[in-house]
This record gives C-alpha cells, structure tokens and sequence, in this order.
C-alpha cells in the first residue's frame, strides 16, 4: 500500500467496521481455497488458527457459515469436527477423521 485509501476517515468509521468484516471474509475465501488446492480431503481446516487473524471466535462462526453455503454452491460438501474448530471441505465422501454431529453454535 503506497498511501492509505480516501475512505480511511474519521467520519467513516460504522462503514470501516463492515469493511473489515468483507476483508475478514476475503482473507478467509483465500485461505480456503489455498487450503482446499493443497491438502488432502482428509486435511481439515483449523479454525483456530483462521481465528488469530479476526480474534473474535463469534465472527470467524459467523463468516464460516457464509463460505460453507458458498462451497456448497460449487458443490463441495463441508462438515465441522473437533468440537467446532475444524472445517472439512471434501467432494463425495466424507473423510474418515472427520466426527459427525459438531456446529458452529
């Protein structure tokens, strides 16, 4: 970054809140796919980790739950394990590792 955005304003601060959450959800699209391109199905995504960068296990749930139905438009199958903190994204079927039964809630 050269300079900082015109939009970076005092006056603008309820929009930088909804900017970070759309940044937030950039940041966790792209993990994913890098994710999904180079890991095995068997390999989950760690939450926890995802979750250093928003430090806000609320807003990480929330965000998950937009992309999960977004995979699944593409046709991907995600299941949550480890008690909520990893995200298996596979195509038909489901890993081994991967424990039925956990939620975002």
């Amino acid at each position: 970054m050269k300079q900082f955005p015109e939009h970076l304003r005092p006056d603008n601060i309820k929009k930088l809140v909804d900017a970070n959450y759309n940044r937030l959800k950039c940041y966790l699209r792209r993990d994913l796919y890098e994710h999904i391109i180079s890991h095995s199905e068997s390999d989950y995504f760690s939450l926890d980790e995802f979750n250093q960068r928003v430090n806000n296990m609320d807003t990480t749930k929330k965000l998950v739950e937009e992309v999960i139905l977004e995979l699944k438009e593409l046709g991907w199958n995600c299941q949550l394990s480890f008690g909520g903190t990893g995200l298996f994204v596979y195509g038909k079927e489901k890993p081994k590792e991967c424990w039925d039964g956990d939620t975002l809630s």
